[in-house]
């Protein structure tokens, strides 16, 4: 008998890096998402088959499962190395999978705080937001120390495009951090900006107008790149409502809240040799 768990991946819609400092953020859950697949065998705990490997994997598997007794597969459709949660989405896996393994129901509290220690392996102090969602799934109103709260959001139309480049978040954060308190302004506005995202998530054309402003502050903070914000500019350019990094930057993807027809858009990126895809945000 196999024992499975998944996690989702995630997108930020506004309040990367100002999250760190107390401020929130709004996330929201994507389709794509990892799985883990645990098979009871004789032995040492061992990985047989999973997207890549490294001694971080080693270490998770070690702290997230029993020494013994087990197969262990990863499957994931979520890039490494993108912002889109998933070394987080790993984690959540990794923990569905042995609560089912040992019959066991788990809270979203639960699965949240056992989420802070296992994503440590990656992070060292994850801000939180990136296993919240690949828990709850929906969209999520995020500040450091307070309650998760869930939010109402009806489904948008987006595209992701992959900048092809590997952002590191824990240099990103320390990039910022050695800038205070001279950008401290710029992180207030982008917390400024999700609390007036908040309110306005069932109007995607002023959603649009906060994202570029978003990205306009982001690019202050000199988390921006010269690619993401090419692919913001070419967002724009095929109609989309609004553009903007989402994550730590320095790579990773651009999120495009687009029209009803993203076609324009993809085909765009296509004709570029950029990768993109379309979804629906947020995943229910």
């Amino acid at each position: 008998m196999s024992f499975w768990g998944s996690g989702c991946g995630k997108l930020i819609l506004f309040g990367e890096h100002a999250v760190v400092y107390g401020h929130p953020a709004i996330a929201v859950g994507l389709s794509k998402e990892t799985q883990v697949i645990l098979d009871p065998r004789p032995g040492p705990t061992q990985i047989i088959d999973a997207p890549f490997r490294d001694e971080r994997l080693n270490e998770l598997i070690q702290k997230a499962l029993p020494a013994q007794g087990l197969a262990v597969r990863i499957r994931s459709d979520l890039p490494t190395g993108r912002g889109m949660g998933s070394s987080a989405a790993l984690c959540v896996a990794l923990i569905r999978a042995r609560a089912a393994y040992e019959e066991r129901s788990l809270s979203f509290e639960e699965i949240h705080q056992q989420g802070f220690e296992l994503e440590a392996v990656f992070h060292g102090t994850p801000s939180g937001i990136d296993h919240a969602v690949a828990a709850a799934g929906g969209a999520i109103f995020y500040r450091k120390d307070a309650e998760i709260e869930l939010l109402e959001m009806p489904a948008l139309q987006a595209v992701v495009l992959d900048s092809g480049q590997v952002g590191n978040t824990a240099e990103l954060v320390a990039a910022v951090a050695e800038q205070r308190p001279y950008i401290d302004g710029a992180l207030n506005q982008l917390g400024e900006l999700t609390s007036i995202a908040r309110t306005h998530l069932d109007d995607p054309e002023m959603l649009g107008d906060l994202m570029i402003e978003a990205h306009a502050l982001l690019k202050l903070l000199g988390v921006s790149t010269q690619a993401l914000d090419e692919l913001v500019a070419l967002s724009m350019r095929h109609g989309a409502l609004g553009a903007k990094l989402s994550g730590a930057g320095g790579g990773g993807v651009v999120i495009a809240l687009a029209p009803e027809d993203p076609n324009g858009l993809l085909q765009a990126a296509l004709h570029r040799g950029i990768q993109a895809f379309p979804c629906t945000l947020p995943r229910p």
